[in-house]
């Protein structure tokens, strides 16, 4: 009988897995493992103490301290990417990579769960317990590397499983502008002009062109949010040269979450 393709998406998962924490680190933060025992110790559920007389710890102090470090670092990254944007704007993007839901979805992808240490089988490792010990992982980069290097590691991190892209998840100008274009049959497309590093992270700059005409452009530390910017310029560019009621029927209302970066070219 032939293997069905999720099975085989299953056995390709695992063989791609780290086998080892050292391995995990290095694939997903890019760092070697300086001081085993803070990764051991991170990857040490509280059930393991049951019983124990060895002196063993849990994860649980790693896993304050690395929340805390995470919430610095994407607070950092957003206020040096979002340049215009009010405190309380900022906090509502944070929420968005610095949530339960989020930190345990990310780590079940990285397979983080096969490196947990707890009195449980491992099919009964709830996703929890996985975001939790991903929280006290970055507290054991963090007392491993300093600050710094954490900074560069978490964000590489965020942004090999697309998290950084949830707190561009407001109003999707791309798509609106896509449907402009088809009901107006227009050409719409973006185009990346520039991939460069700045302070050790990628970053994009995108134009957009409407039926060959520049638009807009964009910058971003991905693909989607320059493109995004991109989109925003160009969408406020049309309707704001067209003060027609019919253009302004399609303005987003005021009081939507519309991105306020600033998109000008840096």
């Amino acid at each position: 009988m032939p293997i069905r393709s999720n099975t085989w998406n299953r056995i390709l998962s695992f063989r791609r897995a780290p086998t080892t924490i050292r391995a995990l680190v290095r694939r997903e933060f890019g760092l070697r493992v300086r001081t085993m025992k803070y990764y051991e110790e991170a990857l040490t559920h509280s059930s393991m103490l049951d019983g124990d007389s060895t002196g063993l710890k849990s994860n649980e102090r790693l896993e304050f301290l690395g929340d805390t470090a995470l919430d610095l670092i994407v607070a950092s990254y957003l206020f040096q990417d979002f340049p215009n944007e009010q405190e309380g704007g900022l906090t509502q993007r944070k929420s968005k990579i610095v949530n339960r839901k989020t930190l345990n979805l990310v780590g079940e992808k990285m397979d983080l769960a096969l490196h947990i240490r707890a009195k449980m089988r491992r099919k009964d490792i709830h996703s929890t317990v996985v975001g939790n010990a991903l929280e006290a992982l970055i507290g054991a980069i963090y007392l491993d590397h300093g600050f710094h290097k954490t900074d560069l590691a978490v964000m590489r991190m965020l942004r090999r499983h697309g998290a950084d892209h949830k707190v561009h998840e407001t109003v999707d100008f791309k798509s609106k502008l896509h449907h402009w274009a088809q009901r107006k049959h227009k050409t719409l497309d973006f185009e990346v002009v520039r991939e460069y590093h700045e302070k050790g992270a990628t970053r994009y700059d995108v134009h957009v062109h409407i039926s060959g005409e520049l638009m807009g452009s964009g910058k971003g530390s991905s693909k989607k949010s320059a493109e995004q910017r991109a989109a925003r310029m160009a969408w406020r560019v049309v309707f704001q040269s067209n003060q027609s009621s019919n253009a302004d029927s399609e303005i987003p209302d005021e009081n939507s979450k519309v991105d306020p970066s600033d998109t000008s070219p840096k």
